[in-house]
């Protein structure tokens, strides 16, 4: 209800400030009597005020996630919550899995800020501004991870050879290392995942995959490499028991998740929002909380320099 009284507010005083310029702002005043002029100035420069402040208070954050919406939304809530305290901006926090959805928000203004894979900021790089992005780490500290192939123990499948003729749940299409690098490391491994797989599909969070394999639903999948080592808990609450399933391949390293502003936020905002971010820090208690509950270890300036490996990857190996 206190939002949608602010936003009642906000649209009472944008239709206020429309009237208040030119003419119609000298004959209100001519109208007035000479002893409330000034007052009745002040008030509405105040107003006018207030109506700028707010419009420049909301943002939009997108979130591209490994994980499902709803786990994705959580994980970063407490993140967007520390992020709206530090700066005093009102955060929307959205979550996308669409990229062609994903590129009309950029464009049209409505993304201001977003988390996104290796993959997904070399193939809209120009969106972002260059000049003020930053990268997430792990939880070790690390700028790269990479993807590892799953199969349940005691399957008989020791390698990736193995899995000719049978069936492989990969991470989704825009997952640079679930994907993009493990059908490279299929390839390099003398398997061609269209021609030589029973079958293979595309999964979406690593629990789901685990899940499959762990069920017999599939013969083998590709999950993050931080998967089986962590959350533990969390994982056999889902049904999933990792003690099960081993891992018989490890991709290439890919760098992590890219967090960038897009061209049209002002640099005093974006400033706030970088600022607040690298200010992270695990040796702080309230903080490690925060990072722990995203499976971040912080964050790091970046240059789009540090993406050319993969974009040398995604054009000349592996593709789509």
């Amino acid at each position: 209800m206190r939002r949608i009284r602010e936003k009642a507010w906000a649209f009472k005083i944008h239709n206020i400030g429309k009237k208040l310029n030119g003419k119609g702002l000298y004959m209100m005043i001519k109208r007035m009597s000479k002893g409330s002029v000034i007052s009745t100035f002040l008030v509405c420069w105040f107003v006018i005020a207030a109506y700028a402040d707010t419009a420049k208070k909301d943002i939009t954050i997108a979130i591209f996630p490994c994980a499902d919406v709803v786990m994705a939304y959580e994980k970063f809530l407490p993140l967007v919550t520390y992020l709206e305290r530090e700066t005093g901006l009102d955060i929307r926090l959205v979550v996308s899995t669409d990229a062609a959805q994903f590129e009309r928000a950029v464009k049209n203004g409505n993304i201001d800020f977003a988390f996104q894979g290796a993959q997904m900021y070399v193939r809209f790089a120009d969106l972002w501004d260059k000049g003020a992005l930053i990268r997430t780490l792990t939880r070790e500290g690390h700028s790269t991870k990479s993807a590892v192939v799953i199969v349940k123990q005691n399957s008989g499948i020791d390698n990736i050879a193995d899995l000719r003729g049978k069936s492989v749940i990969f991470g989704p299409k825009f997952s640079s290392a679930r994907w993009v690098l493990a059908k490279l490391l299929f390839e390099e491994s003398g398997l061609n995942i269209d021609q030589d797989l029973k079958t293979y599909s595309h999964g979406g969070c690593c629990e789901d995959i685990a899940f499959s394999v762990q069920l017999d639903s599939a013969d083998a999948g590709v999950v993050c490499d931080h998967f089986l080592k962590e959350h533990s808990a969390r994982q056999h609450a889902l049904g999933v028991d990792s003690s099960q399933l081993v891992v018989i391949g490890r991709t290439e390293l890919v760098p992590t998740r890219v967090f960038g502003p897009s061209r049209h936020v002002s640099s005093d905002i974006v400033n706030k929002v970088s600022q607040a971010l690298l200010r992270l820090d695990t040796k702080i208690p309230e903080h490690e909380e925060i990072l722990s509950h995203a499976e971040l270890g912080g964050f790091q300036k970046l240059t789009d320099e540090d993406y050319d490996h993969i974009r040398m990857q995604l054009d000349t190996k592996a593709g789509q």
